[in-house]
């Protein structure tokens, strides 16, 4: 029986060993990590190289980081293997005691479940110990890439106001010169050999065709989305940001692949060598993010077409910017095809320098133009009405390009060409990933509004797949375009933060280099510092946008009441501002335990001096939770009494009959009785007493009581009206009229009305009414009479 289940786990072992070699490939697993200490090597050795540029580190990296991934993998498939071994090692059992006896297979079999086990052991060893190699050679390389980056930004050369700047190329330029004669010969050489070599034909037919596809392709691709959008897809907004994605898109792929095909005709049986391929292959790729640029924002300001276009622009302003995306396209294609052939060419420093002052100058140049043509535009409307207010964060995005730029001006007037030339190219990045990011999130919000809108065109066929309330499946929509937005907001801002060279921590690392400063054991670091200030703006930005969208878009879409959806903003927003300054405190240095210190010494503070401020804080914090009053309810408090308008962090908004507004503390709420006359049942009772004569026929009065009541049209039918005879003495009859309205700010004016309407049918029906002579003359008996004798009144009264 022993002896079976060691062949069973043999045969177990020996299926997991092909299990792992059918999934990971023909290679076994010493193979592959002989491959992998191989590329690591390689890595290794390349980052050792003194003339190791930016884009070698940039790919070495990734090389590294996939290394320390497939290793990763490999450990993981191995470990089935190890499991495997050991429960063989297990059920096999320790050896026995010196001097005790055991079967010969029995030690065999342990003996080579033994070796099977360390070979599979050392295999996983071996293969962590390449994944950490290649995550501490990784983070070698970051380290190199942003000591680099701070030594090229932090570099200061001679500034342009100086005559050292331009003696310097004027000296360099018979070299320059040279060399860009020499590559620009080598270039029409290569080409003239691919000429020679039999491919005429290729290079006519891929030009013609690179051609057509730029013009007469593209324009015909942009008509048919055009109609495609307006004939084929459902009528609402998903059209307009569909054709802007189509037109973008078309603009991009036809100018793209028409330069690869003319590229792929010039080098049709690869003659190119190896600095005029690289030059060729750096036009191709310049040529493609160009005509991203010119696509997206033509589609974008759409200055010929108001009706697509989607941000909220007016014309003028769409015919000021509408020559912008091409001028910035051409721009951007053209420093880096100046900077790809400085360093092809070999160019010196000083050209260099110069290439990076005119490109720092040209960007910063068209964006202050266009921000100031943008400005200029919001603040005149043509029509003379007010302009719309801008979002707070493009508000924000444009205070912080012209910080920018106006920084990028004075690096450059200084000397920091390298730093002046990165913000600039810096703020054109950032402009582009806004855009094509503010694309994307109408595109998604579009897609889901048609798709599962309640009110959408395709909601009806949409309830049929899902099989869902129209409610739900429209809230669904909601929270599906909200959790979309903010994955193209988080993959943005990683776009952003990539940026064109380094990484944002760069700059940020900058700062470590200034002296710190210690309070209390807490490091006051100028880029923690920073950095904590930085999360805590964007954080409250952060909460403020969730605040819109969970009142302007989710909120109204369920079956909550406007109070309930209030008091959730509202402690939305207080639970996010707390949780953006613990986040900030923690990233300034503070840890938990020193969060702890500050909270206790506040809690001194709040002791002598802010104790009403936190009473009526937490009070707050009840009322939004506990909810005994919301935003719309009727309230009476002391001598206040209407309607909640808002309920704050400290204290309550009434607004009274008058219009005027009281403000009430939180803690009177908690503490003070307070009638709340729609809590629990928001219709409102109308309650009349009528005095009548003694004579009058109480059947009849009240026939008319109710007729009246049920022929207003805001009495409810349930609680059916009531009249009732209340009491009779010898001066009158009271008769008591109840019946319910809807709302109690409903009572007083349905009151007034019922008064007038039975008064007139009681006179119409000629039954009098009690006057005051009335109730004198019955309540003195005049003199020989007995008291409570009636006294009939004179006729002329």
């Amino acid at each position: 029986m022993r002896s079976l289940r060691i062949i069973l786990t043999a045969l177990l072992l020996a299926l997991t060993g092909v299990a792992f070699a059918q999934g990971t490939g023909d290679a076994t697993p010493a193979q592959q990590i002989d491959d992998l200490r191989g590329q690591l090597d390689q890595v290794e050795k390349a980052m050792k190289a003194d003339n190791i540029d930016d884009a070698t580190i940039d790919d070495l990296r990734g090389n590294a980081t996939d290394i320390a991934g497939k290793a990763q993998k490999v450990s993981a498939a191995l470990q089935p293997n190890r499991d495997a071994a050991k429960a063989r090692l297990d059920q096999l059992g320790p050896p026995p005691a010196a001097g005790a006896h055991e079967a010969p297979e029995l030690a065999a079999a342990r003996k080579d479940a033994q070796k099977a086990f360390d070979a599979v052991d050392a295999q996983i060893k071996q293969i962590d110990g390449i994944a950490l190699e290649a995550q501490q050679t990784g983070n070698q390389l970051s380290d190199l890439r942003r000591i680099r980056f701070q030594e090229l930004i932090a570099k200061r050369t001679h500034s342009p106001l100086s005559r050292a700047f331009w003696s310097e190329p004027a000296t360099a330029f018979p070299r320059d010169y040279a060399n860009m004669r020499d590559l620009v010969q080598g270039v029409r050489d290569d080409i003239a050999a691919s000429w020679a070599r039999g491919s005429r034909t290729a290079l006519v037919a891929c030009a013609i065709f690179g051609l057509l596809l730029m013009t007469g392709v593209r324009f015909y691709l942009e008509h048919r989305a055009r109609e495609l959008t307006a004939n084929r897809m459902p009528p609402g907004r998903l059209r307009r940001s569909a054709l802007i994605v189509g037109i973008a898109l078309t603009s991009t792929l036809t100018t793209g692949l028409g330069t690869q095909l003319i590229y792929l005709g010039l080098n049709w049986n690869d003659t190119f060598s190896d600095d005029t391929n690289a030059l060729a292959l750096g036009i191709v790729r310049q040529v493609f993010f160009g005509a991203f640029i010119a696509g997206l924002g033509r589609a974008l300001i759409s200055a010929k077409r108001p009706s697509w276009r989607l941000p909220p622009l007016s014309d003028e302003t769409a015919l000021h910017l509408r020559r912008f995306p091409m001028l910035l396209s051409l721009s951007v294609v053209l420093f880096q095809f100046l900077h790809t052939f400085d360093r092809t060419a070999g160019s010196s420093l000083a050209a260099t320098v110069a290439t990076s002052s005119l490109q720092a100058v040209v960007l910063t140049v068209i964006m202050a133009v266009a921000l100031a043509r943008l400005s200029r535009s919001h603040r005149h409307a043509t029509d003379g009405t007010p302009p719309p207010p801008r979002p707070v964060w493009a508000s924000l995005f444009i205070v912080a390009a012209w910080i920018a730029i106006v920084t990028s001006w004075l690096a450059l007037l200084t000397g920091y060409i390298a730093f002046a030339a990165f913000l600039a190219t810096r703020v054109v990045w950032t402009v582009i990933v806004i855009a094509a990011t503010y694309l994307a999130m109408r595109l998604v919000d579009d897609l889901f509004e048609t798709l599962l809108s309640e009110k959408g065109p395709m909601s009806a066929r949409a309830q049929a797949v899902f099989g869902m309330d129209p409610k739900l499946l429209d809230q669904a929509g909601v929270l599906l375009s909200g959790v979309s937005r903010l994955a193209l907001f988080l993959f943005g801002l990683t776009a952003v933060m990539k940026g064109i060279g380094a990484d944002a921590t760069d700059v940020i690392a900058l700062g470590g280099k200034l002296q710190s400063l210690e309070i209390y054991g807490v490091k006051m670091q100028p880029e923690r510092v920073l950095t904590a200030i930085g999360m805590f703006f964007l954080g409250l930005l952060a909460v403020r946008v969730v605040k819109n969208w969970m009142s302007d878009q989710y909120l109204p879409r369920t079956d909550l009441d406007p109070g309930m959806r209030s008091s959730l903003t509202t402690l939305l927003g207080y639970v996010g501002v707390v949780i953006v300054v613990a986040i900030a405190l923690l990233a300034m240095g503070l840890s938990v335990q020193n969060i702890a210190w500050v909270a206790s010494a506040l809690s001194v503070g709040i002791g002598f001096g802010l104790q009403a401020i936190v009473q009526n804080f937490i009070s707050g914090l009840i009322l939004l939770a506990e909810r005994p009053v919301k935003v719309g309810d009727w309230v009476v408090l002391d001598d206040a009494e209407g309607d909640i308008r808002r309920i704050n962090v400290r204290a309550t908004e009434i607004q009274v009959s008058d219009r005027s507004t009281i403000i009430v503390p939180n803690s009177s709420f908690i503490t003070k009785p307070v009638r709340n006359m729609t809590m629990s049942n928001p219709q409102g009772r109308v309650l009349i007493k009528l005095p009548m004569p003694l004579d009058t026929d109480p059947v009849v009065a009240r026939e008319h009581m109710l007729a009246a009541m049920h022929d207003h049209a805001s009495v409810a039918d349930a609680p059916a009206p009531l009249v009732m005879l209340d009491n009779i003495d010898h001066t009158a009859m009271t008769f008591l009229a109840i019946c319910y309205v809807g709302s109690p700010r409903d009572a007083g004016g349905v009151k007034s009305d019922l008064l007038f309407d039975i008064i007139a049918r009681l006179r119409g029906a000629n039954i009098p009414l009690l006057r005051p002579q009335d109730l004198v003359l019955r309540s003195v008996p005049s003199e020989g009479e007995a008291p409570g004798a009636s006294t009939e009144p004179d006729s002329s009264h």
